[in-house]
């Protein structure tokens, strides 16, 4: 079971701080497959044996991050407007703010992924927004249409982070901004 998002207990929120700043450390070297519990482990200070209490293999311990992830994210966006305009921007600083996490995040796709959850959660947020900014669609058309939409947001943010990562976030927004407008009635 992994460690709570923000455990009471002192030791606990340290081994959690450990492994997770270990595992940040270890990402922009390698992928997830090739780092090791043992890496992990001795770049954290803790045993091997605290590890496996809480996680079976690296990449648990990955889903846990996602999960924190997850939770940071919806904390951030929570009371944002029901505007792809006003949330394109928001995302992509958050994606910059968690730049080596979402890198691995892109790269393993699996189970609990954060950004098919990030897409999921966008479209129940904001789908009642874009059916009536969009009253001659069907409800069908405008779930395809959102998708469409927000998935090129998160292409866009994944071309930043693996092909072009010396750009800024604001020149990302930028481009998110004006890409949306061409494709936003």
């Amino acid at each position: 079971m992994p460690i709570e998002r923000n455990p009471r207990d002192s030791r606990l929120r340290y081994t959690k701080e450990c492994l997770y700043a270990s595992f940040l450390e270890l990402l922009p070297a390698k992928p997830v497959s090739d780092i090791t519990v043992i890496e992990i482990c001795e770049k954290a200070g803790i045993s091997r044996k605290t590890f496996y209490k809480y996680y079976t293999d690296q990449f648990a311990l990955l889903r846990g991050m996602q999960e924190d992830l997850f939770e940071d994210y919806q904390e951030r966006l929570a009371g944002i407007p029901e505007d792809v305009f006003a949330i394109a921007p928001e995302l992509i600083h958050f994606v910059d703010e968690n730049r080596v996490l979402m890198k691995a995040v892109f790269a393993n796709r699996g189970e609990g992924n954060f950004v098919d959850r990030a897409l999921d959660d966008l479209y129940e947020r904001y789908a009642p927004a874009w059916q009536k900014a969009n009253p001659k669609l069907s409800a069908a058309q405008v779930e395809s249409l959102f998708y469409y939409v927000v998935s090129g947001l998160f292409g866009l943010v994944r071309h930043w982070l693996f092909d072009q990562p010396k750009r800024s976030a604001n020149d990302v927004i930028a481009d998110a901004n004006y890409l949306m407008k061409l494709s936003t009635p």
